[in-house]
């Protein structure tokens, strides 16, 4: 799952076969067993262990239809299970908020009424008839009506935040938006339609008969069966899944849909989009049946489901799901060609498709273990980037990661393997994601290529179908390469942190020293045993080297004929560590490495050191050479840390961005633009005419660039160059239909005080047409600019936006509505609209920004 972590909307802007034979146990190697935990962790979270399973659930059949206009739906669910080991007499599923019509046994004459104690709404106990064995198999019947959309007036706050079923625009009242019902069920959502047991250490297999108007199509797990007519105008069609899968993996979506079909290997693979994208399905989602060819190979087992379907669908909590055969992605994914060319999503689409074996195969056992769900798709993003784009395009995401984490790091730490969270949504972190990732990118560079495959190949063919915890992976490496890998396991995924290292370089006695220490913070992360690959280079020949790092202080010392033009520490950037300081390279050290780099991630170490150190205009010569590099990342780096640049440079820096604005790669020519719109303004008049020209035709002409951030930005870096034929421009493209344009055009329409700002943002804003992303772009910063318009103008936006905040139908320009009148200066009229609102507002995001504003934050 790309998570709140991963894809939030604010970033717009990121998871034992029941009815087959359970396999053996492997036993956790004796000096391995478990410590007693305590009870608590010292930020006071309960331990969360892996739920106990007094049941087997074997089946869930659903039969299931809607009521639009009451957001509700009426379902009949029939579950068979049978008691795991000890006879049971009870049983009690999970579920949340349902109006309950029928209890019953099912029996070969008929439905047995059942006793149960609902008194919560969130736990459905059921008495049953006698005590049963685990040699019998029992169906027990629940028809009822789902009320999802009302769980915050039903359950507690916690079951409410995982609402599972979601009823899109359901009475057509938000013009331009279709009507759609899908479900969400990681965490916890999926008692929110169902009745079920919600743990991730469950597996069934499933039919769901879902019944819609004809006029709808449908996607659920596994392959549809039957599509019946009835005589009513609706229709149900029938999905089945053969092969056990977990409850919080089952899916529908239901909407108005085109269906662009593709296939792998003779199976289905298929794409669900508004009609409107149908022409771009192929574009956005075309490599997906490349990507499920890869990764079979890989990993030396095939894609294990009966066919595999992406659907787009509108105001999804998240970023996407790998819901079992049937991934549900948010609205972002959906783009037009121009769109593509920024944001193509692959890591998005690689991500969720590699959780097909890594989640829906073999499934984490408790959401502690979330880490081998979501670590290994965030690792799959790397496997997929390295396959199709290279070495150095797969290192540049992994650095992304990396440095992703690091930041959350600082906000605090603790294990992958984390067992005392807040709650299962706390798992969704840096942590469990790009931590997880790079620990098993270092397993990789640990035990080698041949061997890491292999032992993945290993865990999935033992594990198929089952639930697992840390130890299964552990064993499985163990099984293969023959080493005992505990002290890895333990350091990386069941110890928080991460080395924090200090290098010191040096030459003594004809030998060349190492000095490397740990410098962590000790009370809360471990010693880390590290393996160390340093690259000894003399002119262009690279001599490599591998010493272990057992304590925390550690000198090396190495017998090296001459002096080496540089030392690359972990050349491969395959160990995950941050450094306090480096001390003892020159700038010589730095430039030699830049100039012999073998791949992406030694250049932007040696350009990020170097832009660290004074540079003579011959040594920038050699920073701003990169700007040729045929690597596009590198072609980026002579923009890093411009701000170190001498004045002398500062003329052949704008001289790289002016190339590079014709670059072949948008994610360049943004940067340059940017760029000539930062430096040009600062250099001397004398300089500045001549540059400002060319700067201002190619700023002018990138407007209409075939990338959509591209034009945003050249339209902004012409306001800042040339303000008043930019402003011209602006108003000329308020009715363009360049809607990219837009927030462009509010901004340089805004700052210029056109009389054409305030109608152009109110309409755009107001238009049901205009998507989601248009209107809250407008919003940002639309409250304190209105605080500079006169009273009368004032008054109209902040009528706007009160009227935005009580009606409109998507929560994210309510939001951001409400961000828009608390930035304005404070008044009555605002604190009493806000305290009003606060005592109807069911949505707890709004209800949340409404309290700050009113506590005066």
């Amino acid at each position: 799952m790309k998570s709140r972590f991963v894809t939030s909307f604010l970033a717009l802007l990121l998871f034992a076969a029941c009815n087959t034979p359970r396999p053996a146990q492997q036993k956790v190697k004796e000096s391995h067993v478990p410590k007693p935990q305590p009870t608590t962790s010292a930020q006071g979270y309960p331990y969360r262990p892996s739920t106990n399973k007094d049941f087997d659930l074997i089946h869930t059949e659903l039969h299931v239809r809607f009521d639009w206009e009451k957001e509700q739906m009426p379902g009949e669910a029939t579950l068979t299970l049978r008691p795991w080991f000890a006879p049971q007499s009870e049983v009690t599923f999970d579920a949340k908020g349902f109006l309950l019509q029928e209890v019953a046994l099912v029996t070969p004459s008929g439905h047995k009424a059942l006793k149960y104690d609902y008194a919560d709404l969130e736990h459905l106990h059921i008495f049953l008839d006698r005590s049963y064995t685990n040699k019998e198999t029992l169906q027990v019947y629940v028809a009822y009506i789902a009320r999802s959309s009302e769980l915050d007036s039903l359950v507690s706050e916690e079951a409410a935040d995982d609402q599972g079923l979601y009823f899109i625009n359901p009475r057509g009242e938000t013009v331009g938006k279709p009507r759609q019902i899908w479900t969400q069920g990681e965490s916890h959502g999926s008692p929110g339609w169902f009745p079920t047991f919600d743990t991730p250490n469950q597996r069934c297999t499933d039919d769901i008969y879902i019944t819609v108007a004809d006029s709808f199509k449908t996607l659920s797990n596994g392959i549809l069966q039957v599509s019946q007519p009835n005589a009513d105008g609706t229709r149900t069609d029938h999905w089945h899944m053969d092969l056990p899968h977990a409850p919080y993996l089952f899916m529908m979506a239901i909407g108005n849909y085109a269906i662009v079909k593709d296939q792998w290997r003779g199976r289905e693979v298929s794409y669900y989009v508004e009609p409107a994208f149908a022409q771009y399905a192929p574009l956005i989602f075309g490599k997906t049946p490349q990507m499920i060819e890869f990764f079979s190979t890989r990993l030396g087992v095939d894609y294990p489901w009966p066919k595999y379907s992406q659907v787009v669908v509108r105001d999804f909590v998240s970023g996407a799901m790998e819901n079992t055969s049937a991934t549900t992605h948010y609205g972002r994914l959906q783009h037009d060609a121009r769109e593509h060319i920024d944001s193509p999503e692959e890591d998005i689409i690689s991500h969720e498709l590699f959780h097909q074996w890594f989640g829906d195969l073999v499934t984490c056992e408790s959401w502690a273990n979330l880490s081998l769900n979501e670590g290994f798709a965030t690792y799959g993003e790397y496997l997929w980037i390295e396959h199709a784009y290279g070495k150095d395009q797969a290192t540049m995401h992994l650095l992304d990661d990396r440095r992703g984490y690091l930041r959350g790091a600082r906000r605090g730490i603790h294990p992958i393997i984390h067992y005392y969270h807040q709650s299962a949504d706390a798992m969704f972190d840096g942590h469990s994601y790009a931590k997880g990732g790079q620990v098993l990118h270092m397993l990789r560079q640990v035990v080698g290529d041949e061997a890491f495959f292999a032992a993945l190949k290993l865990y999935l063919t033992d594990n198929a179908f089952d639930d697992v915890e840390i130890h299964k992976l552990r064993l499985a490496f163990e099984q293969v390469t023959g080493q005992d890998l505990n002290w890895f396991f333990d350091q990386w995924f069941l110890e928080a942190g991460h080395p924090v290292l200090d290098l010191a370089h040096g030459q003594s006695g004809g030998k060349y020293q190492l000095h490397v220490t740990q410098v962590q913070d000790l009370t809360k992360s471990p010693v880390f045993r590290l393996p160390i690959t340093l690259d000894f280079v003399v002119g262009e020949k690279h001599k490599r080297v591998q010493v272990w790092m057992e304590t925390a202080d550690t000198t090396f010392a190495f017998e090296i004929n001459g002096k080496p033009d540089h030392v690359c520490f972990d050349p491969d950037q395959a160990l995950l560590c941050e450094f306090n300081s480096v001390i003892g390279p020159s700038t010589d050290f730095w430039l030699h490495q830049l100039q012999t780099a073998e791949n992406f991630g030694q250049k932007a170490e040696a350009v990020a050191q170097l832009t660290r150190m004074p540079l003579s205009n011959k040594e920038w010569d050699v920073v701003l050479n990169q700007s040729q590099d045929p690597y596009w990342g590198t072609r980026m780096l002579v923009f890093e840390r411009r701000d170190t640049l001498p004045e002398s440079q500062a003329l052949s820096l704008v001289e790289v961005a002016l190339r590079l604005t014709a670059d072949p790669k948008s994610d360049v020519r943004v940067m340059a633009i940017e760029l000539l719109g930062e430096r040009i303004p600062l250099l001397q008049q004398k300089q500045n005419d001549a540059l400002k020209q060319r700067a201002v035709a190619a700023v002018s002409k990138a407007v209409a660039d075939s990338s959509y951030v591209v034009g945003r930005s050249a339209l902004e870096t012409y306001y800042l160059l040339d303000s008043a034929p930019a402003v011209i421009l602006a108003e000329r493209l308020m009715t363009s239909g360049e809607r990219h344009l837009y927030s462009s055009i509010a901004r340089i329409l805004r700052e210029s005080n056109s009389p054409h700002a305030l109608p152009f943002i109110l309409q755009q804003i107001q238009d049901p047409a205009a998507n989601l992303n248009i209107k809250t772009g407008l919003l940002r910063g639309f409250g304190p600019w209105l605080d500079t318009q006169g009273a009368a103008e004032q008054q109209q936006g902040v009528a706007v936006m009160r009227d935005l905040v009580i009606n409109s139908r998507e929560r994210w320009v309510r939001f951001f509505a409400v961000q828009g009148l608390s930035e304005m200066k404070r008044s009555e009229e605002i604190r009493k609209f806000m305290q009003d609102r606060l005592d109807v507002e069911q949505d707890e995001i709004l209800k949340t920004a409404m309290k700050r504003y009113l506590d005066g934050r």
